[in-house]
């Protein structure tokens, strides 16, 4: 009894196969490659000022912590931001990489306009001025029920509601994209026009990218009552497309960037740059290699 009880401890304390001596090095080196990303990711999305309208003197708030940081299996990752203006999102974007050639990786940039009005040109790191021609439309909600009076039961609702939507995809054949459930940013102002909102993700199974992002809000009507409303936003250069209840109701073509360094769509996606594949070794000072 005492032979057996000595065995089952052994195998218990046992690391597991693959998890030797190098194992803690290995979770190391990934966590170091994983902030240095993080970290170049933050530096280039900072680097963005948007403006709600040309008249406007003030830049879009920046939200510093990406509201969703994402991977796939085939080693592309990248980080969501939102910039807002009176705490509504007006603008989201994405930078994000993959595998390169040798030791590098691309970059790449991706933003959609969440206004629903345009909003003034700014110039973007993958050398496109970016310049909205019209916001994007914002739709009731079929069936939708009233809303709720509480900020709780308000979001119970709009959890439910997104479930009735199924977001699809081209890729290889249609895909139906997975639903998170918890939504990607949260905002409203009971004093305001949107009194509560949402942006919910649809992800691809290969991982957690975001392709389609659903935009979930409780608006007042011109007769000053709620109403729950929704945009379709795409975050993906394939071809998306959205259903309620079992209908098509909103279905986008694969992206191309218009030729040229401008584009008036509510949607830009293009190359940025290219960064090591790792970060470079801490010199002899102990100073951290910039993003």
């Amino acid at each position: 009894m005492i032979a057996t009880a000595l065995l089952l401890t052994c195998v218990l304390l046992a690391p597991p196969d693959g998890e030797g001596d190098d194992a803690p090095t290995v979770k190391n080196e990934r966590a170091i490659v994983s902030d240095y990303l993080r970290e170049s990711y933050h530096a280039d999305a900072a680097k963005y000022a948007f403006r709600s309208d040309e008249a406007s003197e003030k830049d879009l708030k920046f939200v510093e912590k990406p509201v969703m940081r994402w991977a796939n299996d085939d080693d592309w990752s990248g980080d969501v931001y939102v910039w807002t203006h009176e705490g509504r999102p007006e603008v989201v974007g994405c930078i994000l990489s993959g595998p390169g050639s040798g030791e590098n990786r691309l970059v790449f940039h991706e933003f959609h306009l969440l206004a629903d009005h345009p909003i003034a040109p700014a110039d973007l790191l993958t050398k496109r001025r970016w310049s909205p021609k019209e916001g994007i439309e914002i739709t009731p909600v079929s069936g939708a029920p009233e809303p709720a009076k509480t900020a709780a039961g308000r979001l119970a609702q709009m959890r439910q509601i997104s479930r009735k939507f199924t977001a699809h995809m081209e890729a290889d054949g249609p895909w139906e994209l997975r639903l998170l459930p918890q939504p990607l940013y949260r905002y409203g102002d009971e004093q305001a026009a949107v009194v509560d909102g949402a942006l919910f993700a649809y992800v691809w199974t290969k991982g957690t990218d975001p392709e389609v992002i659903l935009l979930l809000e409780c608006r007042k009507t011109a007769e000053g009552k709620l109403a729950w409303h929704y945009s379709p936003v795409r975050f993906s250069n394939r071809q998306v497309w959205l259903q309620y209840d079992g209908a098509e109701i909103w279905r986008v073509d694969s992206h191309r960037e218009p030729q040229g360094n401008a584009t008036e769509l509510v949607y830009t996606t293009a190359y940025a740059r290219t960064m090591p594949r790792q970060p470079a070794e801490e010199g002899k000072s102990g100073e951290k290699p910039k993003p």
